[in-house]
């Protein structure tokens, strides 16, 4: 489980981060980051949320991903293999759609961080032009 701090709560922090955020998807998932000022001195570097729908399947199996997918972006953020800045508040939320089912944990951990990086090679890509 992700600890609370690295956890997107609310509603609108998801809506904020799918709507204004940068995207990139592929192969079961998609994933939107946005960067965020930080509010106070002790907040974390990264947020995660996740949008598991019931297009994807029964209680039992969207449960089940949600678990494969803590799992990995935890691993994916302590490795440091998805590269924050250290001065950057980052929020990220990943979008499950009905074909994750039929991955294995390598391939899933493998496009979570393809579809991670490329919104943050995206997300710089703006940042440079504005």
């Amino acid at each position: 489980m992700l600890p609370r701090e690295h956890r997107l709560t609310s509603s609108r922090d998801h809506r904020d981060t799918m709507r204004q955020g940068v995207r990139a998807g592929g192969g079961g998932v998609m994933v939107a980051v946005r960067f965020r000022a930080p509010s106070s001195p002790r907040e974390t570097s990264w947020r995660c949320g996740l949008v598991v729908s019931k297009a994807v399947g029964n209680a039992v199996v969207r449960h089940r991903i949600q678990r494969r997918l803590r799992h990995i972006v935890f691993g994916l953020m302590r490795e440091g293999a998805v590269a924050v800045p250290t001065d950057a508040r980052l929020d990220m939320v990943i979008r499950a759609f009905p074909e994750i089912v039929d991955l294995d944990h390598l391939r899933l951990r493998a496009e979570v961080l393809r579809c991670a990086q490329r919104a943050l090679q995206k997300s710089s890509r703006k940042a440079e032009k504005l």
